[in-house]
């Protein structure tokens, strides 16, 4: 009898769909920014210190995880040959694991099998985008090992920048997170507006208001939850 193969999995749990929904377009936002900083060149990784150097410029890093040529991902504070327990490097990969006990399973889950999706490298970028937001990283990088495998870390370098607020590209972001995490789209309008200093508040209808000393935005919501209209002006003086 022939069993039919599975369906491949799109989505991470619930929990973590919506924080990678809250900081998607944040995050994006701020890899460019890195990504400008810190162009494709020739490369090396210090471990030991949590140091990435790219071209001329060395930027601090940390170590999150680890992309087999299996398709496992192994977080990094579960790695005992890489990383000897206790290590200080270790400390934002540790904050995850304690995200992950308070109700985000995949991030107390030493290995996961990302081949249970159907691509396993874009897995692995969805889960790095969100983890980032969620410890406010100023980007993230990935390098091949000489086992194949690939080498997640987080920069967590204050020297570089954050990026500004702009009205002009505030459609543009949200919708750009709600492309890679769109399950909850006021998630992501909420995340991404906070990050930008905004205080923002929900009507009765999901509408939200937004707003801080230099402007205001409103956003409404279809009856699916999609963003169906942003509204944004300057506040004068």
């Amino acid at each position: 009898m022939n069993v039919p193969s599975p369906e491949p999995r799109q989505w991470f749990s619930a929990h973590l769909e919506y924080f990678g929904a809250m900081y998607a377009a944040w995050t994006l936002e701020q890899l460019e920014l890195y990504n400008a900083h810190h162009p494709p060149a020739d490369w090396s990784v210090d471990v030991e210190e949590g140091l990435f150097r790219q071209g001329g410029t060395t930027v601090r890093v940390a170590p999150l995880g680890t992309l087999g040529t299996d398709g496992s991902w192994v977080w990094a504070w579960a790695n005992e040959h890489m990383h000897p327990p206790g290590s200080s490097r270790l400390s934002a990969a540790r904050i995850l694991y304690d995200f992950g006990e308070k109700g985000i399973p995949e991030l107390a889950t030493p290995r996961l099998e990302l081949t249970e999706f159907a691509d396993a490298g874009t897995a692995a970028e969805r889960l790095l985008l969100a983890v980032t937001g969620m410890l406010y990283g100023y980007g993230y990088a990935t390098v091949p090992t000489d086992t194949g495998a690939h080498y997640a870390m987080l920069v967590i370098d204050d020297a570089l920048p954050r990026p500004a607020f702009d009205l002009a590209t505030l459609p543009r972001r949200l919708m750009q997170g709600t492309e890679v995490f769109p399950h909850n789209h006021s998630a992501t309008v909420d995340g991404y507006l906070r990050r930008h200093g905004f205080d923002v508040a929900a009507a009765n209808d999901g509408t939200r208001y937004a707003s801080r000393p230099d402007c205001t935005v409103r956003t409404t919501f279809d009856p699916n939850g999609r963003i169906s209209d942003i509204s944004a002006q300057n506040t004068p003086g």
